[in-house]
């Protein structure tokens, strides 16, 4: 767990879907509680409307229960005082003895007659007057939102029941949604002014945040498939990181790499140019040293103390020629990578040809050379660096092995990886040695096998070549030693 939130907290995506959750998340959470709260206030808001419809119940019942024929004017007169801008009230009547229909007594605001129709067919739709009769058995709470016949939106908030001689009266109170009260009531929570202006600003400041998050992912993309062309082509061309970036603030950084292109690209001509300078400078003095040996040798007669001094001198000489021609090499080899272009080259199919020539030239000294693994595996590189890597791998290899002895070149396809491995039957390094044996100019090949092939591959170059060239790939070489006999070198290259 500890490592997964490690990672989250390095990661750019990581945070970007942890920040995603809370924006998702966080107003959930805020707008049910508000929701809730909303909920509150509106059924306390309700209950008191409600209760002012009691009240006025209340105050119509003493004019309700007085017997005589006026009470219906008597009863519409107090609808009218009772009624406000605010709260209009509605009289309904269902005579004792006729439980089939309820009659409009009185309203305010008043009624048409030619609204009257409409007014019906009003409360018929949002279901008062199917409740009426339940209403005559008891108060309920409402809150019905319908159109009056005024064409007024009106909130029913309600019912009083009052039983008289007369029947069953009942007052139905009811808020415009004009007004305050009958407003909040009516609408949505979410449909608030308030609620959809957080909603706004909190979508504005979501979009901000993931414009900014997608804007630094895409420059980086930018600067991956840049860093890739120019790993992969050699060069950089003409476009450049300052170029490809669209933010502001990243282009200091772009214009540093731009530099670091610039640098590496002047470094690998220095190196090509140092090689060439350093062989040349060293090549004609080495040559004129041999070319005097041969003088020297005449006069030397028979002298054996002379002879032997002449001959450490043209082993010297030699050694140095070799050296150099190695140092040459490595520094080429180094150079040409910082700006090759790499391409998907099949390290199977490579190691299987390599191993086949290098079977045909050492087929005398009695040594097998198997290539093995996957029929195909593809590394980013360039086929002169791994042709270099496989070549002096089995030379190193071929080098300690006994006669009779076999070469093993296995070659893997793993997920992101290539991996090569060459085992051979020698006698294997030292345990102390085993990282010092890729340092330049380190070498323990037996004097026998550097006597049978004498040049400049013995003077511990070949595996600095192969470590040197491996890194600059982005791989990784390791030595070991074979349990029962013998030296693995394994090798892991990123996958094309």
């Amino acid at each position: 767990m500890i490592r997964f939130l490690h990672r989250i907290s390095r990661s750019l995506a990581g945070k970007f879907l942890v920040l995603a959750t809370m924006f998702l998340v966080v107003p959930i959470i805020l707008y049910v509680k508000f929701a809730d709260a909303d909920a509150e206030r509106q059924a306390f808001l309700l209950h008191n409307l409600q209760v002012e419809g009691r009240l006025a119940a209340e105050v119509l019942e003493p004019v309700l229960n007085r017997a005589g024929g006026k009470v219906l004017l008597d009863a519409a007169k107090a609808v009218q005082d009772l009624a406000t801008d605010q709260v209009h009230v509605k009289l309904l009547l269902r005579p004792a003895g006729r439980g089939d229909a309820f009659f409009l007594v009185a309203a305010s605001p008043a009624i048409e007659t030619a609204d009257l129709d409409r007014e019906r067919k009003q409360l018929g739709d949002t279901g008062v007057l199917s409740r009426l009769d339940e209403s005559c058995a008891g108060t309920g709470p409402l809150a019905v939102h319908y159109a009056g016949s005024s064409g007024r939106n009106e909130l029913l908030t309600s019912m009083s029941p009052l039983h008289t001689a007369a029947g069953c009266w009942v007052i139905i109170t009811s808020y415009g949604l004009e007004e305050l009260a009958g407003s909040s009531l009516a609408r949505p929570f979410s449909e608030a002014p308030e609620v959809r202006l957080a909603m706004v600003l909190y979508a504005l400041i979501a979009v901000l945040t993931a414009m900014a998050v997608v804007g630094t992912w895409l420059d980086l993309r930018s600067f991956a498939k840049l860093a890739r062309r120019i790993r992969q082509g050699g060069q950089a061309g003409s476009e450049t990181f300052a170029q490809v970036t669209a933010i502001p603030e990243l282009i200091p950084v772009a214009g540093e790499f731009d530099r670091m292109v610039g640098t590496l690209d002047a470094s690998a001509r220095a190196m090509r140019e140092a090689a060439e300078d350093n062989a040349h400078a060293f090549k004609g003095p080495i040559a004129a040293m041999i070319q005097s040996i041969e003088p020297l040798r005449l006069t030397a007669g028979n002298d054996p103390r002379t002879a032997q001094a002449l001959e450490v001198i043209e082993h010297a000489l030699n050694r140095l020629n070799s050296l150099v021609q190695g140092a040459r090499r490595l520094d080429e080899a180094a150079a040409a990578l910082i700006n090759a272009r790499l391409q998907s080259v099949d390290l199977a199919r490579l190691a299987g040809e390599m191993a086949g020539a290098f079977q045909r030239i050492h087929s005398p000294d009695e040594i097998r050379i198997l290539a093995q693994g996957t029929d195909k595996a593809w590394v980013a590189a360039t086929e002169e660096s791994l042709e270099t890597i496989l070549e002096n791998l089995l030379d190193n290899a071929i080098g300690f092995s006994p006669k009779g002895g076999t070469v093993t070149v296995t070659v893997t396809a793993q997920s992101s990886k290539v991996r090569l491995v060459v085992e051979d039957e020698g006698p294997g390094v030292p345990s102390d040695q085993l990282d010092t044996i890729f340092r330049r100019n380190f070498s323990n090949r037996p004097i026998e096998r550097r006597s049978e092939h004498p040049g400049t591959a013995h003077f511990g170059i070949g595996l600095a070549v192969v470590r040197r060239t491996v890194e600059m790939l982005g791989g990784h070489v390791r030595a070991e030693n074979i349990p029962d006999a013998g030296l693995r070198i394994a090798i892991d290259l990123p996958a094309a």
